[in-house]
């Protein structure tokens, strides 16, 4: 399996974008059980995690996370759960575990030996999933993307490793008709402009991934 590692730098705190339907949160915590109680919150609002990202704050003095939601209920999302796994061995066993209870990982991240892994559950049940690597281009993302879609695989989540793009793949059932399509944005207020614009078109935020001050939100759309 190859390592999936999330390795960003963010600059503020707090409820940093919301409108009606997502919302992106940033949390100065690595703790589980305060992040569980902070989901939970938003989930109770009616949002829906899909996508994070794990760092040290710009001090390197606390491990941050964000968390993208999304308000939609047409996914068949139907149970959540997010763990920290401190080797390989243990994250890969993790997986295959909380793949037994039917959740599939929805985005892993890393941070001074600690892996954040998302899980999701969701009406009808995945049957495989992969990490691959990608050229760093829009050819190379939309390249890979399609390949694997092509197989049956629904891109779930992407990262940089050492300057190469990696990408989570989950072969789940979830709409046929499904489509998808990745945008770059520079800096928060673009993003936020950029997510309301494309959300007006029917596209949802699916993921995230932060480049230095790039921002690729990965949308869905069905």
């Amino acid at each position: 399996m190859k390592k999936l590692i999330f390795i960003i730098v963010i600059v503020l705190s707090s409820n940093l974008l919301f409108s009606q339907n997502w919302v992106l949160e940033w949390y100065k915590s690595g703790n589980t059980n305060f992040l569980s109680n902070e989901i939970t919150k938003k989930v109770n609002q009616g949002y829906l995690p899909v996508g994070i990202e794990v760092a040290p704050d710009p001090n390197g003095q606390v491990v941050s996370l964000y968390v993208l939601y999304i308000n939609d209920q047409t996914l068949g999302i139907t149970a959540w759960y997010l763990n920290t796994y401190t080797s390989d061995v243990a994250l890969e066993n993790g997986i295959t575990a909380m793949g037994k209870e039917d959740f599939v990982p929805k985005e892993i991240g890393y941070y001074d030996g600690t892996y954040y892994v998302l899980f999701l559950k969701f009406k009808n049940s995945a049957t495989a999933w992969t990490i691959q690597n990608a050229v760093y281009s829009n050819q190379g993302l939309s390249g890979t993307i399609n390949k694997y879609d092509a197989m049956g695989y629904v891109p779930f989540g992407y990262t940089l490793v050492r300057g190469t793009l990696n990408l989570l793949f989950v072969k789940i059932p979830l709409n046929a008709t499904m489509a998808w399509n990745v945008q770059v944005y520079n800096g928060l207020t673009e993003m936020k402009n950029g997510i309301s614009n494309k959300y007006g078109q029917g596209w949802s935020p699916w993921a995230i991934l932060i480049d230095g001050n790039q921002y690729l939100i990965m949308y869905l759309t069905n």
